[in-house]
């Protein structure tokens, strides 16, 4: 039996390596003799993360561009014998969409995502998007494009129910087809303790004060038109607020890698750092670390500060008082999911454009701090549903498969 995973940019994004993490052990408990073959864009890099012998990696950059560039916006129409990657689809059991939220108006073109989901269909093979948030569209057509291929799938799961009611509601979409659960990377496990207790030595970090984690993103700035250096100074103010008033150590969080600048948080980790000239307080994360060694960092820590959504999941699967700063229906969906309308009453969740002021910020970073205690206690209440429907979702991907 054969899986293909479709809507992986690559590992060195680590919310895309704990997405495919909690992926490929669910369905490999699940169905003993499974393949599953992955579309990335960084297949060699992607290779030596997993070790499995039933995980292979394929890359999905295309080396004829001219047909695809002539193919734009007619996706339904693919002549099957021109894409390369056909022949990847027709003894498969299933194709599998992940990525998290690859399917609305905020990240360009749909072209890319649904292609091979195109393919598939084409192929005959059954159809799924896994655990997405959907939309916004911006307009009619982006809509219609995504609803061309998601009417013709076999299910579709829904990290927030935020989604969930945009896409039955609003979309149309029969709640047959649409199931509302929860985004897998809240099954990642950390390391084991020790392991841990290693990992925060290793990078200085004392156990003799309270410590407060910062997960910034390189690319959050481009939906706050472009305002690096107002984004730089207002995390730099942040960081100071949280030394000298809560007296707490900092941990920087460079949660995706990057070939692209515009993308590598360890651009934007290593100038805050640099800002206060290394401080000995402030330690920077700057090793190849995976995935599942980030969460164990942050569920060490006393607080989360996160602009990156698996940054955030990391924080808050693990009972962390997480504040989220965010630009799109993910992180609404998510917060709202965990806490209701109190995420934003709380100061839980507050927009890039929030963030970017200064007292809002350093406002929300000590009412957040204040009730930490109490976060962590509710979030401890609600995890054990949240992960059940999180592994919900290859409960319904094995009645397909079956």
């Amino acid at each position: 039996m054969k899986a293909i995973i479709t809507g992986i940019s690559g590992v060195m994004n680590r919310g895309v390596e704990a997405l495919l993490v909690t992926t490929i052990e669910p369905l490999s408990q699940r169905e003993q003799n499974l393949t599953i073959n992955i579309l990335t864009d960084t297949p060699d890099y992607d290779q030596i993360r997993f070790h499995q012998n039933n995980v292979n990696f394929i890359n999905s950059k295309n080396k004829n561009e001219g047909w695809m560039h002539s193919l734009r916006g007619k996706i339904s129409k693919i002549y099957k014998p021109l894409a390369r990657e056909y022949e990847l689809f027709r003894d498969a059991s299933i194709v599998i969409a992940s990525g998290g939220d690859l399917f609305s108006s905020d990240y360009g073109g749909l072209f890319p995502a649904l292609r091979p989901l195109e393919l598939a269909l084409h192929a005959g093979v059954p159809v799924v998007f896994l655990a997405q948030s959907i939309g916004l569209f911006k307009t009619d057509e982006e809509a219609e494009l995504w609803l061309s291929v998601a009417r013709r799938s076999s299910l579709i799961t829904v990290r927030e129910q935020l989604s969930y009611n945009y896409v039955t509601q609003k979309l149309g979409l029969s709640e047959d087809l649409v199931k509302h659960t929860a985004d897998s990377a809240f099954l990642l496990e950390p390391p084991p303790p020790p392991v841990v207790k290693n990992l925060l030595k290793s990078y200085g970090v004392r156990e003799d004060s309270p410590v407060v984690a910062i997960a910034p993103s390189q690319l959050i700035s481009s939906y706050a038109d472009n305002q690096r250096d107002k984004h730089l100074n207002a995390w730099c103010q942040v960081v100071n607020e949280i030394l000298n008033e809560l007296k707490a150590q900092i941990i920087i969080i460079p949660h995706v890698h990057d070939n692209r600048l515009t993308n590598d948080d360890r651009i934007l980790a290593t100038k805050i750092h640099r800002h206060f000239d290394f401080d000995p307080r402030i330690h920077l994360v700057g090793g190849d670390n995976s995935a599942s060694e980030f969460k164990g960092i942050i569920a060490a820590c006393d607080l989360l500060i996160a602009e990156r959504m698996h940054a955030s999941i990391a924080g808050l699967s693990s009972s962390i008082c997480t504040v989220v700063v965010g630009y799109s229906i993910k992180a609404e969906g998510i917060m709202s999911d965990l806490f209701g309308t109190e995420a934003v009453e709380k100061g839980l969740l507050i927009s890039i454009e929030q963030f970017l002021d200064i007292d809002i910020a350093c406002r929300t970073i000590h009412t957040a701090w204040s009730q930490r205690h109490d976060v962590s206690t509710h979030l401890q209440k609600v995890l054990p549903q949240v992960k059940n429907k999180a592994a919900h979702n290859f409960d319904l991907i094995l009645q397909i498969m079956s």
